[in-house]
């Protein structure tokens, strides 16, 4: 019988460049355990906990290896948690595959505390990689993609003894052989949804000053929130459609946003909200009528996406639309500055000639605009990647963010080096980082295109800092 729940979010790993540089540390509230943990507090039948690791004990730094730094709460505090709170099941969501050694070691710590408290893990990394997790025997299952509904039908399954192997998107160990489940069925109406359990998660412990998501915050007292899930593009190199399901776009209705802005401002006195969608620009359309709303209904709001802008659905009135409606940061995802290599990546199918003119205008008009771009693609050449540097130069933007093709799992890209062999020999999916290479290149070697980069990257933002 379950009657407590304990809910985690595991420390967050930051790596160590030999340069003795390390990546910039990061809190963000997590949605989907705010989601679930409404699921669950709606039946009324159980009793659910909340537990962020890294907001907990943000500036406590442990360095576990010569590369690796875990920051967050400890070990040690999770046992005292477990010792107080007594759950009866753990569920530990794994987002980053950065995070999975934390996440399995987590549950290896749940189970030498109380062996019967039942494990389970989500989250990006879990689903696209259930034999990595399921490996530790102290895993008990694995639920793949969005797992607002199949989450409570596990938990409800279990707490009246029958037998999950009806559970749609579950992994689990039965006798030593691992069961697979796959995801057959998705969410349609994320409007159906209760609101995510923002007392729960205590979204006020955020509100510290800490970096949220690579944009910086206007207003401290912040919310995130998603107006829409899902992505229409396949890019190679993203894992977002092995979550939610291939070109599986779905918006909440245009009055349903605005009653969830109401309700975060009304409750808890919200005055900026950083949008997580998949692809918060993926329609046109409805972009300019949701700014519209903010401009009328919101006018004291600070807007942000910090999951980056579709560049083919940014025009001129939308980009004033945005102004008028206090959005201050745009991220600007442009890729790559070679053609062909977007024709065979990237599935936006950016028009490369325009970029320049709206970036000029998006400065103009008071918005900071600032680029993410990729390099290290499979086999690469040495003009295709002056391509994108050229283009950086050339948009004069005041932030770059300048990372390297990063084969995460999930996406085709992991898919394709598995299959092929295009992964160098020390690859470590848990220690997965933007700026490293992973993918090997016959055209420029591993230690020359890193070079390349954080030479190219640092010169960049040397110059624009003076």
């Amino acid at each position: 019988m379950i009657k407590k729940i304990l809910l985690v979010m595991p420390p967050g790993t930051v790596f160590v460049q030999p340069d003795g540089t390390t990546q910039t540390k990061e809190c963000i509230p997590s949605l989907g355990l705010a989601y679930m943990a409404a699921q669950i507090k709606n039946t009324g039948k159980y009793d659910i906990k909340i537990y962020d690791m890294v907001v907990e004990d943000f500036n406590n730094t442990n360095r576990i290896s010569r590369d690796t730094i875990i920051y967050g709460d400890s070990f040690d505090n999770y046992k005292k948690v477990l010792s107080e709170y007594k759950p009866d099941l753990v569920g530990i969501q794994c987002m980053l595959s950065s995070r999975s050694r934390s996440s399995i070691h987590l549950c290896e710590i749940t189970k030498e505390f109380n062996s019967e408290i039942i494990t389970v893990m989500g989250g990006h990394h879990a689903s696209a990689l259930p034999y990595h997790v399921l490996g530790c025997d102290s895993v008990d299952f694995v639920l793949f993609g969005e797992a607002d509904y199949s989450f409570l039908d596990l938990v409800d399954t279990l707490s009246s003894g029958k037998n999950v192997s009806a559970i749609d998107g579950l992994a689990y160990k039965d006798n030593g052989k691992i069961i697979i489940h796959p995801q057959t069925k998705y969410i349609k109406k994320i409007d159906a949804l209760p609101y995510p359990a923002w007392d729960i998660a205590n979204i006020q412990k955020y509100w510290r000053g800490y970096l949220p998501m690579g944009i910086p915050l206007r207003s401290s007292r912040y919310a995130i929130m998603n107006t829409s899930r899902g992505c229409p593009h396949i890019c190679n190199y993203c894992a977002v459609p092995n979550h939610t399901g291939e070109r599986n776009y779905r918006a909440k209705a245009l009055d349903d946003v605005a009653k969830e802005l109401d309700w975060l401002v009304s409750k808890y006195g919200i005055e900026e909200v950083q949008f997580q969608d998949d692809n918060f620009f993926v329609n046109k359309k409805r972009t300019k009528e949701l700014c519209k709303i903010f401009i009328s209904d919101f006018p004291k709001l600070h807007f942000a996406v910090p999951t980056g802008t579709d560049l083919p659905n940014l025009d001129f009135e939308l980009i004033d639309l945005l102004k008028k409606a206090n959005f201050h940061d745009l991220m600007l995802g442009v890729e790559t500055g070679d053609i062909n290599t977007q024709n065979k990546f990237v599935d936006k199918k950016i028009d490369l000639n325009n970029i320049k003119e709206k970036v000029e205008y998006i400065k103009k008009i008071g918005l900071n605009p600032a680029g993410l771009f990729l390099m290290g693609f499979p086999d690469e050449t040495h003009e295709q990647l002056k391509n994108t540097l050229d283009l950086i130069i050339a948009l004069d933007l005041d932030k770059i963010h300048l990372i390297m093709l990063t084969p995460i799992p999930g996406s085709n890209l992991y898919d394709n080096c598995i299959k092929n062999d295009l992964l160098y020999d020390d690859f470590d999916v848990e220690k997965l980082r933007y700026t490293n290479s992973f993918v090997k290149n016959k055209n420029i070697s591993r230690r020359e295109i890193e070079d390349i980069r954080v030479n190219f990257w640092r010169g960049y933002m040397a110059k624009k800092q003076q």
